[in-house]
């Protein structure tokens, strides 16, 4: 007949030391660094709650766009893309809005934005934009132009 082993110290191991409770809190400690660092929780990172511009006459910006842009207003629309340019990096957007739905109004959506979400034509968004001064290809000064700053699907 064997003999039956048996260990000594109750079957535990000793030095060692239970690691779960400490790789569990470093898990969450990453992920709230990295969901705060995602800039979900930033402040005017999103469109909603903003409220599209009252009374937009499309015909007066066309007109004369600079005097939209004195100290870089801001001008949120509900629009339809109609249309879409690419000119290198950047985008030109042609959209209608319900109070001027027979006019187009032009807006800029630059290279370096970075947009949540897939502009399509015929598609209803909400546009939030700033009026900014810039420079045209050849030099000149343009001023009044609608640059998208941020997007969402309506």
């Amino acid at each position: 007949m064997a003999t039956r082993r048996t260990r000594r110290g109750g079957g535990k191991k000793r030095g060692k030391t239970n690691l779960n409770p400490l790789l569990i809190g470093i898990g969450t400690v990453l992920v709230l660094v990295l969901i705060l660092g995602s800039g979900i929780f930033k402040k005017g990172s999103s469109v909603r709650g903003l409220e599209p511009t009252p009374n937009f006459k499309v015909s007066d910006y066309r007109r004369d766009g600079s005097r939209f842009a004195s100290s870089g207003n801001v001008y949120v629309f509900d629009g339809r893309v109609e249309n879409i340019e690419t000119i290198g990096n950047s985008r030109i957007l042609s959209i209608s809005i319900p109070e001027n739905p027979d006019e187009r109004l032009p807006l800029l959506v630059p290279g370096n934005v970075h947009l949540r979400v897939n502009l399509t034509r015929g598609d209803r968004f909400l546009f939030e934009t700033t009026c900014c001064t810039g420079r045209a290809g050849d030099g000149t000064q343009v001023k009044g132009v609608l640059v998208v700053k941020n997007v969402e699907s309506k």
